[in-house]
């Protein structure tokens, strides 16, 4: 039996049982919260049982996640190729950050503090460009809504700025202990940049699967017309992962434990 075991000792059958519950979670999230525009909880499940389970069970959650999701749907071609890059990337990123050590969270490496403040300050950057300029060419009846989102992403990620590196000085000079604070910050500023590039993504698989040509009229409108759903979505993944992270990731550590 013992050879039946993963490298992780964890039983395979018992593995794809949690993959498979992972699966239905994600679907069943969807389907609940997906028709309101903006909101969804599948990048917080996601990006938690990754990294509570690894790299493989999380890239294989999202293999057959976007695989079914796309098959329940009947969403088009581009939309299973943007799902089966986007989803599978993601899931490997944050199984990768989940297999670090809790002592290198508490003594965040110099380089990886800055490419987490690289990050955060592209995202805050982006939106209060946005939201202070009149780039985006989108309808009045929409401007003060997706503008005010995108001033509530400037803020979060000031927030996160501050809070981040306020942690990373108080961690290395000993006067806070434990990593909990620091990965909370470094999965929500992460967050918001994967579901960025998730947009960022579709706006040219999109329109290159219809035949728009670049950066042609048509292709402007689908690219502006996704800042309605960009905008709110960013907003709900910084929020959900700094509320959840923490109760998940133990939750699915549990689970972990029991198989």
């Amino acid at each position: 039996m013992n050879k039946l075991n993963n490298k992780n000792g964890r039983s395979p059958a018992k593995e794809i049982a949690a993959i498979a519950v992972e699966v239905a979670l994600l679907i069943g999230g969807q389907a609940a919260i997906g028709p309101v525009m903006g909101v969804e909880i599948v990048t917080v499940l996601l990006l938690t049982f990754a990294w509570a389970y690894g790299p493989r069970a999380g890239v294989l959650a999202a293999i057959c996640f976007s695989l079914l999701r796309c098959m329940i749907w009947g969403v088009d071609v581009h939309v299973v190729v943007l799902y089966l890059l986007y989803y599978p990337l993601f899931a490997l990123t944050f199984g990768a950050l989940g297999k670090i050590s809790d002592k290198t969270y508490s003594r965040f490496p110099v380089w990886a503090a800055v490419l987490v403040n690289v990050v955060i300050a592209a995202v805050g950057a982006a939106a209060c460009f946005f939201a202070a300029t009149d780039f985006l060419k989108i309808s009045r009846l929409y401007a003060v809504l997706v503008k005010t989102l995108l001033w509530i992403i400037f803020a979060l990620a000031c927030a996160l700025f501050v809070t981040f590196n306020v942690l990373i000085i108080l961690s290395r000079s000993g006067k806070v202990r434990g990593a909990s604070a620091v990965k909370v910050t470094v999965a929500a500023a992460l967050a918001a940049f994967f579901t960025i590039l998730f947009t960022i993504l579709d706006d040219f698989l999109g329109p290159a699967f219809y035949g728009y040509e670049l950066f042609s009229e048509s292709w402007a409108v689908y690219f502006y017309g996704s800042f309605l759903a960009l905008a709110p979505q960013t907003v709900c993944a910084i929020v959900t992962v700094s509320l959840l992270f923490i109760p998940l990731t133990r939750i699915y550590k549990l689970a972990v434990k029991r198989i």
